[in-house]
This record gives C-alpha cells, structure tokens and sequence, in this order.
C-alpha cells in the first residue's frame, strides 16, 4: 500500500488572528522550513508521496499553496525517496503548453519522482482572476453553462498537455487554442532538424515542448473527485487516478464510481480494474494519546467549519483519520478489503499545529500502517 501526504501549509496558527498573515516574508520563511523538516521526517517513514492543492492570493494565510510545483522542486530538493505531486494543478485557467513544459522540466530536474494532478479551480477569487481572459471562474459539476464551458476548456487543455508529453511535436486547432497559431516561421535549424513543422511557403505547421517528461509516456495522473459520473468517464478513458476524501456514510457511492470508471475504459481499449479509480484520502487527527487525538479532532473541526464549510467552498468534512493506532490500521484494511484500493492520502497541516504535534501525527499514523521506514532517506 501507498500513504501519500497532502500537505495544507498555514501561515497563521491555531487560535492565531493576525492580519494578512500570507503576505508576511518572514512567516513564509518558517513556513518552508516547516515544509523542509515535515518532509525529511516523513521521507524517513516511508511515506510513498507529497503534494498539494493549488491555490493563489491567500493572503490571509489560509492554505497558502502558491504554485505546487515550485513547492514539489523543494521537497524533492530535502528528500531522497519521496514522489512529489500536485493534487491538482489548475487546468482551465491555464496556458496548457507552459503547464507542461513545466511538468515535464520537474520530472527531469527529481529524476522521475513526480506525479501530476488536475483540477477545474475551487475558488472563484482566483480563478476568476487568472481565468478572465477565457471568461471562466471556479465552478461546481451543476451543468450549468458555466460549469460546461469550464469542464470544455479542461478537457481541450488536457488533450494539448497529453499530446505535448507524448509526441515529439504536433498541431491541434481547439475552440480555444491554436496550436500553434497561423504564422510564418523562418528559421534555418527548423528547416534542418524538424523541416516537417513547416510547409513550402514557411507557415508553420506543428510545434513541440523542451523537454518531453522523463517517465514514459509521461508521470502518473490524478484527480480530486467529489460526485460527478462525467468525471469518472472521463479519466477512466484517459487513465488518471481519481481521489475521493468522502466520508464513511457516502462510500457506498464508490462502487458505481468503480464500475463507471472501468466501462469507460474499455470503450476506450484500456485494460484497467477498479483499484485503478480510485484512491481513498482523509484528513489527518491522529495524536499520540487519546487526549492530544481529541485536541487535534477538535482545532481541526474548528477550522473546517470556519475556512471550508462556510462560504464560498461550503465543502463537508469528509473522511477523517481519527482514534487510535488500532482504528486507523482496522479502517485502511477495512477500505483495502472492501473496495480494493491500495493507495492512500493524508490531508495534513503543517503551521497550524505546533510542530511537535504535526510530527507526532505523521509518526502515529506510520507505525498505525505499519510503514516501512527508509533510515537511508
């Protein structure tokens, strides 16, 4: 089994109120080294991963998860073993050709320890920022039109990203991009090494990224999923791995996810099965006796009922990794036995606890697992 970390950085504490906390240099800096010692820790215990959600402008303080691949560059930078990944990177307010040159640079600059995650955009404040110039902002799987036209411009722009990775160079003529635009290309190297891009009258024809990733064809896929069937549908024809972080009274919705998702891939010619869909991910409350477990639970549910259950995200608490060594160990068995998963996410905070009790629950929930650790890391 795989335990994956998904790392929820704060810039502010528990209990703390403190204006504009995510614009302070010097918080930013403890941050990184909260990062940097959390990671080493966890790279030590055999955690299989790292990553993280994708969003800008916190300034607040508040999940302040500015470009996770910056964020994946220093982890792999003070790590030896550990994946490192993005749970998901924004794939509408994008330019889908720099999002995978960038991708496939860090695949190389880890030596093949990355893993890539899309999303559409949760939050409107940002997304609507950087996305104004396609007229989207975040939206929910509710058909409306903005919610089409979102989910259109995601599956255009994965198509340039997995064409990108997987062909030396290529043209798609999309709704909404050309690539490459019509233009002429004049440029002697392109007429000796890649004269096929151009035609006779130097219009240029295909284009293709530096460099191609290193894993082939390209690193491991996944996907932050909720409820949506299209979803499904869609990444079991396309082969990313989706990871849902709903709670026990909504898990008997996982089968039909399974099932939708191994139908889709076999229209498609894709031999996969239902351990293939799905990864189970919840959040991390495990102290290291029963009273710090229930002062962790609780500052936890504090902050999901301010921060998440609240305007604008209004998103349930979902799964929690609570109770003891001999519960968590009992739940990820009894979720491996039931539904057939094999890897698993960890949504951990790291500023928001002391340090002392992040690092505790990193340990609880290894030797719960009984993870393999890596004295070599």
């Amino acid at each position: 089994m795989k335990f994956n970390i998904l790392v929820v950085p704060y810039m502010r504490a528990r209990n703390e109120r403190v204006k504009l906390a995510g614009s302070d240099p010097a918080r930013f800096q403890v941050l990184m080294q909260q990062i940097k010692t959390q990671m080493q820790f966890a790279d030590k215990l055999g955690y299989n991963g790292f990553c993280m959600t994708e969003q800008h402008m916190q300034v607040e303080g508040i999940e302040t998860t500015t470009n996770p691949l910056f964020w994946n560059y220093f982890v792999a930078q003070h790590t030896k073993n550990m994946m490192v990944g993005q749970l998901g990177m924004n794939l509408t307010a994008v330019n889908p050709v720099q999002l995978a040159e960038n991708i496939a640079m860090l695949d190389h600059f880890t030596g093949g320890r990355v893993f890539a995650g899309f999303s559409r955009g949760n939050t409107p404040r940002w997304v609507g920022t950087f996305g104004q110039h396609l007229g989207i902002t975040s939206t929910e799987s509710d058909k409306s039109a903005s919610d089409e036209r979102n989910r259109a411009i995601f599956y255009e722009n994965w198509r340039i990203v997995k064409e990108l990775w997987t062909k030396p160079t290529t043209s798609i003529q999309g709704e909404f991009w050309k690539i490459p635009p019509e233009m002429e290309w004049h440029f002697a190297p392109t007429k000796d090494g890649a004269a096929h891009t151009v035609d006779e009258n130097d219009r240029l024809l295909e284009v293709g990224i530096v460099p191609r990733p290193l894993q082939q064809p390209y690193p491991k896929v996944y996907a932050p999923f909720s409820y949506s069937m299209e979803t499904v549908r869609f990444w079991g024809r396309e082969g990313g791995k989706m990871v849902s972080f709903v709670s026990q009274d909504k898990e008997h919705f996982m089968p039909i996810v399974a099932d939708n998702y191994v139908k889709a891939a076999e229209e498609v010619g894709r031999a996969t099965t239902g351990r293939d869909a799905i990864a189970i991910g919840g959040h991390l409350v495990l102290g290291r006796n029963p009273a710090e477990s229930a002062d962790i639970k609780a500052g936890f549910l504090d902050l999901f009922r301010y921060a998440y259950d609240a305007p604008p995200y209004n998103v349930p608490v979902g799964r929690l990794w609570e109770g003891s060594r001999q519960q968590v160990a009992d739940e990820v068995g009894r979720l491996k036995e039931t539904f057939g998963v094999d890897e698993f996410f960890l949504w951990h905070h790291v500023g928001y606890f002391p340090e002392e009790v992040e690092l505790g629950m990193l340990e609880e929930f290894a030797a719960a697992v009984g993870m393999v650790s890596t004295p070599d890391a």
